[in-house]
């Protein structure tokens, strides 16, 4: 009987640690240069990490051109700010995201963003 308990709160344990999804990344792209990525802050979430890449996909799980932990929000939200990159109507960022939430890490693989227009300004 003992073993059944602790077998099906192990079962419990994974089910709800599995249970989390990474929110979705948005994307905001500046002109002339810059470009952010970022989430929506959490209960529970502790770091975001943000790995990228200019029109070309990731081969696995490799750092990318950017690899950059964040270690804190800002105005409720965790962001990835590169402030010099030139991106251009019709160029993709490849990416993936990482999030430490409730002291586990959990991935947002196979992201993609086309730019197809530019926010009005990228200064904050």
């Amino acid at each position: 009987m003992r073993l059944a308990l602790n077998c099906a709160f192990i079962l419990t344990a994974v089910v709800l640690c599995a249970a989390y999804k990474v929110p979705s990344a948005q994307v905001r792209v500046f002109y002339p240069k810059g470009f952010e990525v970022s989430i929506p802050h959490e209960e529970g979430i502790t770091l975001f990490a943000f790995h990228g890449k200019l029109n070309e996909d990731f081969d696995g799980l490799e750092a990318g051109t950017w690899a950059r932990d964040i270690p804190s929000a800002k105005k409720g939200r965790w962001t990835f700010r590169d402030r010099e990159t030139v991106l251009n109507i019709g160029d993709t960022l490849y990416y993936w995201t990482f999030v430490v939430y409730n002291g586990l890490g959990y991935r947002e693989d196979d992201g993609a963003y086309v730019v197809t227009e530019y926010t009005q300004s990228g200064k904050s």
